[in-house]
């Protein structure tokens, strides 16, 4: 999904990002009940009550008034064609705080990088490092980290700016609670006996797997939908264009073989 180039000092490995995990919700659309078609959205203006083509929209921004600002196409991000992955820092894994991440992506190497690849992923798990930094990925600036993954390969985590953290959230936790030293020493104790290694296979995604087992179940109700009428009129009209250009063929003495 992006090739580019992972800047390291003076160092360039060349670079693809593959996408580490499969989306876990499974794809769903409304049907119609009666008939099995899939039901269509339209974009329609209430107002001028008219269907709309992608050419009659434009993107606008909302103010509090209700009023909308319009966005030119000198306002769009104009797509950065410098697919270089630039790492600006390095930092303990534990002092980058797990509320920042997004999407996580393999970063596989490619021709002339294996090498420079390898020297970075043994280097950064030896001192225990990670790298911070920046990209342009879909022509929007991204923050990422960048980690050895099991002693061998890197893998980059997308990141939230900073800006984007709701600072609301902080404000949640209660310091004025009183806590008896009784009652911490249980929670403490509480804790101790539910500790162990993190096993991720330990943990799956049951609600989809019970999801799957149900629509294995009822995949014999199964339905084909029906073709609209449209598509059933564009049909017969192709086959009066193609009977019409044979008679017309005919009717000037040019057979048809």
């Amino acid at each position: 999904m992006y090739k580019g180039v992972l800047g390291f000092g003076l160092v360039s490995i060349p670079i693809q990002l593959y996408k580490a995990f499969d989306e876990e919700r499974i794809e769903m659309h409304w049907v119609h009940t009666v008939c099995g078609t899939r039901v269509r959205y339209q974009k329609i203006c209430p107002v001028c009550q008219v269907t709309l083509s992608s050419k009659d929209i434009t993107k606008a921004v909302p103010l509090p008034d209700g009023r909308y600002v319009p966005l030119t196409s000198e306002s769009e991000p104009i797509a950065d064609l410098d697919h270089t992955i630039t790492i600006l820092n390095f930092h303990p894994l534990q002092d980058v705080d797990p509320v920042f991440y997004q999407q996580s992506y393999w970063v596989k190497p490619q021709a002339g990088g294996h090498k420079p690849y390898r020297l970075l992923v043994e280097t950064m798990d030896s001192v225990g490092q990670v790298a911070l930094a920046q990209m342009m990925l879909r022509s929007k600036s991204r923050l990422a980290v960048v980690r050895p993954f099991n002693h061998t390969v890197l893998m980059l985590h997308g990141m939230h700016y900073p800006e984007s953290l709701r600072t609301e959230g902080a404000e949640i936790g209660s310091p004025s609670v009183a806590i008896s030293g009784a009652e911490r020493e249980m929670a403490i104790r509480l804790i101790q006996q539910m500790t162990g290694p993190f096993i991720p296979e330990q943990y799956p995604n049951q609600e989809r797997q019970r999801l799957l087992q149900e629509i294995e179940r009822l995949m014999p109700s199964a339905r084909t939908p029906e073709l609209p009428n449209q598509a059933s009129e564009e049909v017969l009209d192709l086959m009066a264009q193609l009977r019409e250009s044979i008679a017309r063929k005919t009717g000037s003495g040019q057979g048809v073989s």
